[in-house]
């Protein structure tokens, strides 16, 4: 006598399903923090580029986060790093050709960094320290 099968895929979606979610989700998860690492790498490269153009240290903690697209909050301008931060101007007259390096550690981020979700896993927190260094212009 032949067995009948017609259920048969619907048990197997039901037992493949919840890998392929979580798989799906996971792509997506990681997609949204790389999104946001390059958004900060962004903003700092722009931050590093004004800052050798001799603009000033607050000035260019601004430019960064207002260039960060809302990735890093507006009152964490104290946490973007210039240097050398000798005087008000990292970049003058007196030290054209000299690199001035603009950084931000991602581990001020709420949350305590970049935080990929992914359902049915503990949240993975990443916590990158992203630099741009230029020679300074001015």
């Amino acid at each position: 006598m032949r067995r009948r099968e017609e259920g048969a895929s619907a048990v197997e979606f039901a037992i493949l399903a919840p890998l392929l979610f979580m798989l799906l989700f996971g792509i997506i998860g990681f997609g949204l923090a790389f999104l946001q690492v390059q958004s900060i790498r962004t903003a700092v490269r722009e931050g590093g580029r004004y800052a050798a153009t001799g603009a000033s240290v607050s000035g260019t903690q601004q430019r960064v986060i207002s260039a960060s697209t809302g990735y890093i909050p507006s009152g964490q301008g104290s946490n973007v790093i210039v240097s050398p931060s000798n005087g008000v101007t990292p970049c003058n007259v007196n030290n054209i050709g000299r690199n001035v390096t603009v950084s931000y550690d991602t581990h001020n981020l709420p949350g305590g960094g970049v935080t990929v979700r992914i359902p049915l896993f503990p949240d993975i927190v990443m916590n990158p320290t992203i630099t741009a260094s230029f020679r300074c212009e001015v």
